[in-house]
């Protein structure tokens, strides 16, 4: 696995392995891409045949000393000769303004495999890491010295199956630019923005390739990013790259359009947004101790010591518990309305998984889900009491989705594990926990659905209007879930309100 730059992170992150094929060039290194504008004056005037100094500072209003300075970075690029006559490299450097590089180096570039495009950096003596593979899904990386060891755990992204025939090799073009903007990064710390114009083949030509591309592993670091905007706050995510350790754009968008296909990676993202893992035990941890025990108490009398069973959603259930019990001490908007309905949905989203991989259904009721399918969603809504029409919330979700959610559901999203809720709910028991909560909100899948799409623009950082309405159904909604996974009495929320989005139960 290759480390080209080792960089010790910061606050909450998260790791991934990115494939890469890496490349070994020969190329020219470009500091400067363009003429500027006191060489392209000078080198004009000496085409149309003026040459001395004083004469070319007082048409262009210099002092012959810089005219001078300008006249020694000419002949050092050999552009001029002695006597200050224009040679052929500098018409062509005229002609389309690009800077002959007057140095070569051998370094290493990385192309993507996805989309054949070479990553905005190079180096030139890459680093390399041990990696303890675990399971396909995590790795181990040792990173620094024996000495002085860190250890990270990192979710390695499916290199393709025929690599080398998925992308061809990266364009000469191509290779200057990555090792120009590289270089640029690495020397001066600048940001180096993607060229205008691809180099001329007079560039071009200077560009060897010493070997085909080698599959290697690249780590790519994951940090939260929050930002607070009308005393809301708000979180998101961005990549960094390995090479300088700062943020990339670049990557991100190569991460999160990967995710949009591989569910494992957009599941890893969902929960390191959503602060599940790790984070959400730390924010759980930096709870003062009174005040956990308090809400701890009070969680234990509604849904008995058992909740301590399960770790991960007693801790939830105590942060939305204190997030809830601010909102209401405050008038007005609050920055904990989206933490609500964050925590809401996240334990809505394990919980329901948790249902539908401990009420499985029939081979027979699988075979079920190819006949038209949203008629059929509509019966089942109809068959454990909500309204038909709740079946339109499922029609983003297609048969080979929803048979996945319902073999696979922790990998599920939203709407194919909705409907696999809904299919296993119709082919469980009286006792199952989805029709229960059906009994009692027949447009629980409106419900829901909202209660997912707030989330996702509260993560993402969307701007996005929420209500008190929507977070206190939102709590609602966890506490009758909460009880009915653990087959207790739904509990009676009677005197509280029941509309979301402005939206009435019949």
């Amino acid at each position: 696995m290759l480390l080209p730059n080792q960089v010790e992170p910061k606050g909450a992150r998260r790791w991934i392995l990115w494939p890469t094929l890496q490349y070994r060039v020969v190329a020219p290194l470009v500091h400067e891409q363009r003429l500027n504008m006191f060489q392209r004056a000078v080198l004009g005037l000496a085409r149309a045949g003026v040459r001395d100094r004083t004469d070319i500072g007082r048409l262009l209003g210099l002092e012959p000393g810089l005219v001078g300075l300008v006249h020694a970075d000419l002949r050092q690029l050999s552009y001029m000769d002695a006597r200050g006559a224009v040679t052929l490299s500098g018409r062509a450097a005229l002609k389309d303004g690009f800077l002959d590089p007057t140095r070569t180096i051998v370094t290493f570039v990385y192309q993507d495999p996805f989309t054949g495009t070479l990553w905005p950096a190079s180096t030139t003596r890459p680093e390399y890491a041990l990696v303890e593979w675990r399971h396909r899904l995590a790795v181990t990386v040792q990173l620094r010295t024996p000495g002085a060891p860190m250890s990270i755990r990192a979710l390695p992204v499916p290199v393709p199956d025929d690599v080398h025939a998925a992308v061809e090799p990266p364009s000469h073009e191509q290779v200057v630019e990555a090792v120009g903007r590289g270089e640029k990064v690495n020397r001066r710390g600048e940001k180096a923005r993607a060229w205008a114009s691809p180099p001329p083949d007079r560039v071009v030509t200077r560009v060897s390739m010493i070997n085909t591309g080698q599959p290697v592993y690249v780590p790519v670091e994951l940090r939260l990013r929050r930002r607070t905007e009308n005393g809301v706050e708000s979180v998101s995510w961005v990549a960094h790259s390995p090479f300088t350790g700062r943020q990339s754009t670049y990557l991100r968008r190569l991460v999160a359009t990967r995710a949009l296909r591989w569910s494992a990676l957009g599941t890893r993202i969902d929960e390191f947004v959503g602060q599940r893992s790790d984070a959400l035990l730390v924010e759980y941890d930096q709870l003062d101790v009174a005040l956990r025990q308090t809400l701890g108490e009070s969680i234990e009398r509604r849904f008995t010591p058992r909740l301590r069973e399960h770790r991960y959603r007693y801790e939830l259930l105590v942060l939305l518990e204190r997030d809830i019990s601010r909102l209401r001490l405050h008038s007005g908007r609050s920055p904990v309305l989206g933490d609500v309905v964050r925590n809401s949905w996240q334990l809505h989203e394990s919980i329901l998984r948790e249902i539908v991989a401990d009420h499985p259904v029939t081979e027979a009721a699988m075979r079920r889900i190819d006949e038209p399918l949203r008629p059929y969603l509509g019966e089942c809504c109809r068959a454990i009491g909500l309204l038909y029409s709740q079946h339109e919330h499922l029609r983003v979700a297609d048969p080979p989705a929803i048979r996945s959610a319902l073999r696979k559901p922790r990998d599920a999203k939203t709407p194919p594990l909705l409907a696999a809720a809904l299919i296993s709910a119709v082919n469980g028991g009286a006792n199952h926990p989805f029709r229960q909560l059906a009994a009692v909100r027949p447009k629980l899948l409106t419900q829901l659905t909202f209660l997912s799409g707030d989330r996702n623009k509260v993560s993402h950082a969307d701007p996005v209007e929420l209500n008190r309405a929507s977070a206190e159904t939102a709590w609602e909604l966890a506490q009758e879930i909460t009880a009915a996974y653990l087959g207790q009495p739904l509990p009676d929320l009677s005197g509280k309100d029941h509309v979301i989005h402005g939206e009435e139960e019949e």
